[in-house]
């Protein structure tokens, strides 16, 4: 799916631009989560090291395959040529599953606290209802409280606790799951 490029000014006065990620940005796309996953790799799926190893030739096959599909977006964050954020809604296939989509969003620590993801959750679910999705899903590690901040704040609503989801740094984690219906 194409979304138009949007400037947004933040909170700390910076300007960045959002967009549709493209397969030609991948370089800059894995620096970006080389980045935020060794700032915040507690918080995400794969660590650092995955992505400095990740070979570009996947990630310009994953990114075009978000280029003109219909079930899926991502939004990239760009400031001074950089890609400092994403975020990404990817639909569910199945018949009777269809209506529902997945949420997953970084942002490098520079950024946060910023505005940035306030305005990327209003992007997200404003496109999420023009698709006609009905339900966007999403799990955060109970200890970002900034996320939960963030989630809460955006309109979503915590529906359970997955208990030892994650094993991080030899300990098993926790994650809230959370749902927003769209009305």
């Amino acid at each position: 799916m194409e979304i138009p490029e949007q400037q947004i000014k933040l909170k700390n006065g910076k300007t960045v631009v959002i967009k549709s990620v493209k397969a030609v940005d991948a370089e800059l796309m894995l620096q970006h989560l080389q980045i935020s996953h060794r700032e915040s790799y507690k918080n995400m799926n794969q660590s650092a090291e995955f992505w400095l190893n990740f070979p570009i030739e996947d990630e310009k096959r994953i990114l075009g395959e978000f280029e003109g599909a219909r079930n899926k977006f991502m939004l990239s964050v760009w400031f001074e040529g950089k890609i400092v954020g994403g975020l990404g809604l990817v639909g569910h296939g199945a018949e009777f599953v269809k209506h529902n989509a997945s949420l997953g969003m970084s942002i490098q620590n520079a950024f946060c606290n910023s505005g940035l993801g306030t305005e990327l959750m209003k992007m997200a679910i404003k496109l999420a209802k023009e698709i006609g999705w009905h339900r966007i899903d999403l799990k955060v590690r109970t200890y970002n409280t900034g996320g939960i901040k963030l989630y809460e704040k955006s309109g979503f609503e915590r529906i359970g606790l997955l208990k030892d989801a994650a094993f991080i740094d030899g300990k098993y984690v926790d994650e809230y799951s959370y749902q927003l219906i769209l009305k």
